[in-house]
C-alpha cells in the first residue's frame, strides 16, 4: 500500500530566519507522522515552492497527499491562492490533493495563547487586576477575518481575568497599528502589558513590533511589557495541526472542493509574489491570513 503524504503549506517571508524557522519546525512535525511522508512548501517569497513538495511526494510514490496550512485566519490565500494551486498541481503530477481547514479562532487557540502566557507567567502572576492583555495580529483586508482575532482576543482576556484588552495590528491593512494601540495603552492606568504575537513564525512584522515594545519600555519605566513566545513555540499548535489532518483525511473538510471549478481550472499564479513584491495583506512573513466562519 502506498503510503500517504502531508504537505505542510506555509507562507514564506522575506526574512531568512523565518525561512528556516518553518522548515525547521515542518522537520520536527513530522517526526509526529512516522506513516506519512512528510513534505513543507511556500506559497510565496521562500523555496521550496508547494511544487517542489508535490513533486517530491509524488517521487516517493505517494498518489494521497494531504495539504495543512499553517495559515492562522482565512483570507484570499486560503480561499482561491492555495486551494486552485494545489489543484493544478495534483493534475500535474497525477496524485490526489485534499486541503485542510486553517487554524480558525478555535477553543484550542485559547488552550495555546494560555499556553503563551503561562510562559511569561512570573511577570502577571498576582498582578492580573493591573495587566492589559495587547494581543499583536497582522491584520486583514476582511473584516471578519480581523473580527475573529478580536473573539479570540476576548476569550483569552476572561480566561485570565485581564480587565482590558487591546489588538494592535503590524500590517497596514487595518487598525490600530502597534503603535497607535501602544499610544492608547500609555493612557490607561496599566503598568503591566503581556503580548501575544498571532504570528507563527521571526519576520519582518514581529521584528518591528518588538523595537516598539523597546522603545516603549525606554521611554515609560514604568511600565513593563512582557511578549509571550511565538505561536509555533507552543506543543499546542501542533496538535491543532494533527486535528486538522485527521478531519482531511476522515473526509469531512477539503477547502480544494469549497472552490468553483471554472476558478480552480482557470486561476493563473502571481509569479511576481516571489520577487520581493510590496503589497500588503494579511499574512506576510509568517503565514497568517484572514478568517470568516464557513
Amino acid at each position: 500500500m502506498c503510503k500517504k503524504g502531508v504537505l505542510l503549506c506555509g507562507h514564506g517571508t522575506r526574512v531568512k530566519r523565518g525561512e528556516e524557522a518553518f522548515k525547521k519546525y515542518a522537520s520536527e512535525f513530522a517526526k509526529r507522522l512516522p506513516d506519512y511522508e512528510v513534505e513543507a512548501g511556500f506559497l510565496e517569497l521562500s523555496e521550496p515552492d508547494f511544487e517542489h513538495g508535490v513533486r517530491r511526494l509524488a517521487d516517493k510514490g505517494v498518489k494521497e497527499i494531504f495539504a495543512l496550512p499553517v495559515f492562522l485566519f482565512t483570507g484570499v490565500h486560503i480561499q482561491k491562492d492555495i486551494p486552485c494551486m494545489l489543484y493544478q498541481l495534483q493534475k500535474k503530477y497525477d496524485v490526489s490533493i485534499k486541503l485542510a481547514h486553517y487554524i480558525g479562532d478555535c477553543d484550542d487557540m485559547i488552550e495555546l495563547s494560555n499556553d503563551l502566557i503561562s510562559q511569561v507567567k512570573g511577570n502577571v502572576e498576582g498582578k492580573e487586576k493591573e495587566t492589559l492583555f495587547f494581543a499583536l495580529g497582522v491584520g486583514a483586508s476582511k473584516p471578519a477575518a480581523n473580527g475573529d482575532l478580536a473573539r479570540l482576543t476576548r476569550m483569552v482576556q476572561e480566561a485570565n481575568k485581564f480587565p482590558f484588552a487591546i489588538n494592535g495590528y503590524c500590517s497596514r491593512m487595518t487598525y490600530p497599528s502597534v503603535a497607535d494601540a501602544l499610544a492608547i495603552c500609555e493612557n490607561l492606568p496599566y503598568k503591566n502589558i503581556v503580548v501575544v504575537p498571532y504570528i507563527f513564525f521571526p519576520g519582518v512584522y514581529m521584528d518591528k513590533a518588538v523595537d516598539l515594545f523597546k522603545a516603549m519600555e525606554e521611554k515609560r519605566s514604568d511600565i513593563k511589557i512582557s511578549v509571550t513566545p511565538l505561536l509555533s513555540e507552543s506543543d499546542v499548535l501542533a496538535q491543532i495541526i494533527l486535528k486538522r489532518l485527521e478531519s482531511v483525511e476522515k473526509g469531512e473538510v477539503d477547502l480544494i472542493s469549497a472552490v468553483d471549478q471554472d476558478t480552480l481550472e482557470n486561476y493563473e499564479p502571481h509569479h511576481h509574489h516571489h520577487h520581493g513584491h510590496g503589497h500588503h495583506h494579511h499574512g506576510h512573513d509568517h503565514g497568517c491570513c484572514g478568517h470568516h466562519k464557513h
